[in-house]
């Protein structure tokens, strides 16, 4: 395990800031009827918040122009962005809630440092199912995968996969499960047990350990007994491709145990923690952008 030195800590606010009538709802729904209160937090757990994109990644959104709409195997329509003319085909992979804008920080980083690197590489971003620009509801993490999987049925081979949060576990779930290649990975923010986010989500929202119960039954039915192993920590014990993991100490989002689960799990790869950054200041951390392009977008001697 590496460190990356940080400046002092600043506390960052998870990303589920829990509304006061949601969590008055969940008490009151379980007050009256566990059934009913399973059922609502069943959707809101496959419910994805709907974050404003903050105006410092805008520029990139418009950078990449009109997107491509794809036609998930549900038969939903996502919007998948293409930049760069080059061979090399890296695909950025949000988390839950977010956006392929989310790397914009990362961008800049490699547009200041290497001029001309949208000549050598292509970058691919979606946005999935119930997230910015695309349709439906609700999303599921095996979603984000069949984003991937259609994707790179379209472009071929990727040289990197960069993903954040639960986009990492789908990134995972669509190398080991959905035939997806890529030569490089980078996983920043990796969540652990999907048994553990439901606990995650139950404590956040205030739902008692019957609903919580209810969850994982529902998830046993939909996924399997073994749903577990559709984790990041799981298939990180399959994938041999090399990778560079990030998590730091002071994510209030996916604990710094789950990245230190998926960081001891993995067959090939590096795990740097750093410090004071949280959940989401981490993409936009100088450090870490350095260390993310010397692995992925290496400069010639």
């Amino acid at each position: 395990m590496n460190d990356l030195p940080q400046s002092k800590p600043r506390k960052e606010r998870a990303s589920l800031q829990v509304p006061v009538m949601m969590r008055r709802t969940a008490q009151l729904s379980q007050f009256l009827s566990t059934a009913f209160a399973a059922k609502i937090a069943w959707r809101w757990f496959l419910t994805p918040y709907p974050f404003k994109i903050p105006d410092r990644e805008r520029p990139l959104e418009q950078r990449f122009g009109a997107p491509t709409m794809y036609t998930h195997p549900n038969g939903l329509k996502y919007p998948v962005h293409t930049l760069g003319s080059g061979p090399k085909k890296v695909l950025l992979v949000h988390g839950w809630g977010g956006r392929f804008t989310q790397f914009s920080a990362l961008f800049a980083h490699l547009e200041a440092t290497q001029p001309h690197f949208l000549e050598e590489y292509t970058l691919i971003g979606f946005n999935a199912l119930a997230h910015r620009g695309a349709e439906g509801k609700h999303a599921t993490m095996p979603g984000f995968a069949q984003c991937m999987a259609q994707i790179q049925s379209q472009h071929g081979h990727f040289h990197a996969i960069i993903a954040h949060s639960l986009g990492c576990n789908a990134a995972l779930y669509a190398q080991v499960d959905l035939g997806f290649t890529a030569d490089h990975q980078v996983l920043i923010a990796p969540p652990g047990l999907i048994s553990g986010m439901v606990g995650l989500f139950c404590k956040a929202v205030g739902f008692n350990n019957k609903v919580h119960d209810r969850i994982t039954a529902n998830l046993k039915k939909v996924h399997g007994a073994d749903f577990d192993s559709f984790s990041a920590p799981g298939l990180a014990a399959k994938n041999s491709i090399p990778a560079l993991v990030f998590h730091d100490l002071n994510d209030n989002d996916t604990p710094i145990a789950m990245g230190r689960s998926v960081g001891q799990a993995l067959i090939n790869g590096t795990y740097i923690e750093t410090q004071g950054l949280g959940h989401r200041r981490i993409l936009r951390d100088p450090g870490v952008l350095t260390q993310i392009a010397d692995f992925v977008f290496p400069t010639q001697a």
